[in-house]
């Protein structure tokens, strides 16, 4: 049996990051239990490469999105199969799959903790503005707080550029306005550290302080840093197995797989040790969502569950009933008795939340404009 080789694209920089050195750990592993070894393509190869040389799908390991999108874009054009490990996917196209840790629900998990420990001030200090994993925190930390009656405003997250420090300047300038914070990682989080004890700031007495990582630099410095921790050894194991079923299954040309890792909060001294729920969000965390309890909102879902449950023949009389053709004449025109086509009348009508004939006509104008959305009958009438 000829042994697989699996394409994996890696940045340099990257992969000598722990974190991303473990995914590629986690790929070798899959890769020899399953008799498939690793092609290692590194940043200076990528112009030579023949892309329509590889197998049908690779791999992808990086964290920049200039890097990501270029390979992406090389591997498109040649028609592989896409695989991220360790991003999020959703941002490079509805073709390209990944295996990630469920930085979502991760980054609402640890939100979701800091205002459980009583904490109502939070500041997101030390995010890269290029950075990927960076920016999607960002953005998802500020759902999350606002979701919890708290909302994050624009002057309360201190981003950088060029280097950490000019968000830490930032942030100290104002640092009595807060009580908590959330660093992007466990590194940004030990300089942070450092920052505010030359300012004289005091974690946890003043602030606390949470991060993501579970990094070792985040359990041995003092004080020690409460911090998701992301199984990326399994991100490189479910890496592998995506990879595996893209480049064996014909079928799934043009289609996507994700699968998601989940994560758990080390609580350390950084946020006085009150322990976390793990697991999802708790149901308390997040106000009502009244989406589906609003009058208006509540018509257009019946209107939609309605439309989405009907066959053709049943739009073909809708079409009718909004033309106002009588119902003798949209029996001649479908070939229906009048006893059928007053039947499928009823069920239309029932399932729209309206009674009559002149309802569901009111209820379609009002809210799917005038005039017939679903085209007009062509009759000689």
């Amino acid at each position: 049996m000829k042994e697989m080789t699996v394409p994996v694209f890696i940045e340099r920089k990257t992969v000598m990051s722990h974190q991303y050195y473990s995914v590629l750990n986690g790929l070798r592993a899959a890769a020899s239990r399953a008799g498939a070894r690793l092609r290692l393509i590194e940043e200076d190869e990528t112009e030579q490469l023949r892309y329509d040389s590889l197998p049908s799908a690779a791999i992808v390991v990086s964290v920049s999105m200039p890097y990501i999108r270029q390979i992406v874009t090389a591997l498109r054009g040649a028609g592989r199969g896409i695989v991220l490990a360790g991003i999020d996917s959703e941002q490079f196209g509805q073709d390209v799959s990944c295996a990630t840790p469920s930085r979502r629900a991760g980054t609402r998990q640890l939100v979701d903790y800091l205002f459980s420990c009583g904490r109502e001030r939070l500041a997101l200090v030390g995010f890269g503005q290029n950075s990927i994993n960076d920016v999607f925190r960002y953005h998802t930390a500020l759902s999350a707080a606002a979701g919890r009656g708290h909302p994050i405003l624009p002057r309360d997250g201190f981003l950088w550029q060029h280097d950490p420090q000019e968000s830490f300047d930032a942030f100290l300038c104002r640092a009595r306005e807060y009580d908590c914070v959330i660093c992007p990682n466990d590194i940004i989080s030990v300089c942070f550290i450092n920052a505010c004890r030359r300012a004289g700031i005091r974690i946890p007495e003043d602030l606390y302080l949470a991060s993501f990582g579970g990094m070792t630099v985040g359990e041995v410095c003092r004080p020690s840093i409460t911090s998701l921790s992301m199984d990326m050894v399994c991100v490189g194991d479910q890496a592998f197995n995506v990879w595996r079923f893209l480049n064996s299954t014909d079928n799934m040309r043009g289609s996507a797989l994700k699968i998601t890792v989940p994560s758990r909060i080390l609580v350390r001294e950084s946020t006085n040790r009150i322990p976390a729920e793990q697991g999802p969000l708790s149901p308390d965390s997040m106000q009502p969502d009244r989406f589906y309890y609003n009058p208006t909102i509540s018509v257009v879902v019946d209107l939609d569950n309605c439309l989405s449950r009907r066959d053709e023949l049943d739009m073909r009389i809708i079409r009718c009933v909004i033309d106002r053709l009588s119902y003798e004449k949209t029996a001649e025109l479908l070939f229906l008795s009048v006893s059928t086509l007053r039947y499928r009348l009823s069920k239309i009508f029932s399932d729209a939340g309206v009674r009559t004939r002149q309802e569901f006509e009111a209820l379609v104008h009002t809210y799917l404009g005038e005039g017939n959305p679903f085209g007009h009958v062509l009759t000689d009438a």
